[in-house]
């Protein structure tokens, strides 16, 4: 049971959702993302790394076109991404371990920012995964 205090009025309750309602939100601290989803977000980086490093610049496009250049859609043929990593949707994209498609951001010809929209699954919150 639950007594609360209004000058002049007292009301009990034993409603758990009223006394719920009146209970403040705790304080939020920073996001927590398990340390392989990071691993995996650099691991990803390292292999546009290696692809970079090999045709002098990183493939360019959708999400889609990125993941066909680096599994072997390369004038070589040559697959950087290791199976572990290749975790498709319907469309062809990279997701990561959420379900939501990775964020390809070209920085420069050699360098591409990546980032999985994290637990939330939203992009450009605190709980993103950032590499490069």
């Amino acid at each position: 049971m639950r007594t609360s205090v209004t000058p002049g009025v007292i009301v009990q309750t034993t409603d758990p959702a009223a006394i719920a309602a009146r209970q403040p939100d705790p304080p939020r601290g920073p996001a927590v993302v398990p340390e392989a989803s990071r691993d995996e977000a650099d691991n990803l980086a390292l292999n546009l790394r290696q692809y970079g490093s090999r045709y002098g610049g990183n493939p360019t496009g959708t999400n889609a076109e990125i993941v066909k250049a680096l599994n072997g859609g390369n004038p070589q043929g040559v697959r950087f991404l290791p199976q572990e990593l290749l975790r498709l949707n319907a469309q062809g994209e990279l997701v990561d371990r959420w379900d939501t498609p990775y964020f390809f951001h070209q920085m420069s010809a050699q360098k591409m920012e990546i980032r999985s929209a994290g637990p939330d699954k939203t992009l450009w919150t605190q709980d993103d995964i950032i590499a490069q």
